[in-house]
């Protein structure tokens, strides 16, 4: 279990994480959504120790950050939003660094920066600079490098930032091949989309989690959610028919319901009285939603 109890960070006397807190099971994943400025990726530096708390605790399985940091980030692997001040050395260099800091030399060094080479796309590549890489390669060098020794917790930051479609489905499908092994991760999404990978999501908004639970809109607690229907030409005969609804235009109608189960009995009364329904999605995305309370 991963506790995160009133967390604090502060900058200059300023707080830009105020009491946070978030309780993380084994196998989870969650993901962070919120408007600018509301501490999601200064959150995640914190629980990777790469800044120090104003307050509050976090622990891992009984060890705690504050108490033992060392042993803290052999629990966390952490991957910031990019590469960002480093010096221009080759990407295997930047893994061997990592590896012998964790105790690792000799052939199980070299096999384990070979791996995270393999991961990066740079088999065999070793030499290539940091600093040249493209976006999509240089997120998965950091994805290598904070999964050099096998994390309880993987931290990632803008996860899907400068990857390709093909990265990116690869890298969803990491984040739930830890789930599946009882890991967990925490992942933080500036657009406000929780893909399909995570178990739940959080809400911060000035510096504090303030909506959180399944990342599933049918199971998250307390909302209704505005769910677009496209029945061409009949908009206003089917707004009147499932009432209440607005009327977008000709085409289109946006309901209100709190469950796939509410949405799915509108569309098929809507199917038996003839009306042909070409279209049904939550727009905005429901998780994006979440935000216009925060």
């Amino acid at each position: 279990m991963i506790s995160v109890a009133d967390v604090a960070v502060e900058f200059s006397g300023l707080r830009a994480v105020d009491g946070a807190s978030l309780a993380v099971g084994p196998g989870e994943a969650w993901g962070l959504i919120g408007r600018t400025g509301g501490g999601r990726s200064t959150l995640l530096a914190a629980l990777a120790g790469a800044l120090p708390l104003a307050a509050g605790t976090v622990t891992i399985d009984g060890v705690t950050l504050a108490r033992d940091p060392a042993a803290w980030r052999r629990l966390v692997g952490w991957v910031p939003a990019g590469l960002v001040a480093w010096p221009p050395i080759r990407a295997g260099e930047f893994l061997e660094l990592f590896a012998a800091s964790g105790g690792l030399s000799g052939q199980r060094l070299r096999a384990t920066v070979e791996r995270g080479l393999a991961m990066a796309g740079l088999q065999g590549d070793g030499q290539a600079r940091i600093d040249q890489l493209p976006d999509g390669t240089a997120k998965r060098l950091l994805v290598a490098r904070a999964l050099l020794f096998d994390p309880r917790l993987l931290l990632l930051d803008d996860p899907f930032r400068g990857l390709d479609p093909v990265e990116r489905r690869d890298l969803e499908r990491l984040i739930t091949d830890m789930t599946l092994v009882e890991r967990a991760v925490i992942a933080a999404f500036d657009d406000g989309i929780v893909p399909a990978c995570c178990t739940h999501v959080a809400v911060l908004a000035a510096g504090r989690v303030v909506r959180q639970g399944p990342a599933q809109p049918g199971a998250f607690p307390g909302r209704t959610w505005l769910v677009r229907v496209v029945v061409p030409g009949r908009a206003e005969e089917a707004a009147a028919l499932v009432g209440p609804a607005t009327v977008v235009d000709p085409d289109t109608l946006a309901i209100r319901r709190g469950s796939p189960e509410a949405v799915a009995a509108t569309i098929a009364r809507l199917v038996a009285t003839g009306i042909a329904v070409s279209e049904v999605g939550h727009a905005p995305p429901w998780s994006v939603q979440l935000l216009d309370e925060s």
